[in-house]
């Protein structure tokens, strides 16, 4: 599970990041990674979708302070999964020194 949330983490990340740098791109739309929960209890990107918002002539749609939200969520979402295989990694190496 850790890992499919540290691979929407970076699919979010990613498009985060290029909506940043096109921010000053005439015409451009931010775009957003739509996630969903797997039966599993995982997570997966389901698609990207374009924000439909109007930026006007010659700007983008692209808001500076919904990117760096964005961004600080997609980076405490990829943190917490890190922590979560950081985790597991410990457990089994304290049951093979159990073991030994």
């Amino acid at each position: 599970m850790a890992v499919s949330g540290l691979r929407a983490a970076s699919a979010g990340l990613a498009l985060q990041a290029d909506n940043v740098a096109n921010q000053q791109t005439a015409g451009f739309k931010a775009k957003r990674a739509e996630l969903v929960a797997e039966a599993s209890g995982g997570v997966r990107v389901s698609g990207v979708s374009t924000d439909p918002t109007s930026a006007g002539p010659g700007a983008s749609n692209v808001d500076p302070a919904t990117e760096a939200v964005s961004g600080l969520g997609y980076a405490f979402m990829y943190q917490a999964n890190l922590k979560v295989l950081q985790t597991q990694d410990e457990l089994a190496k304290a049951t093979l020194e159990l073991k030994a």
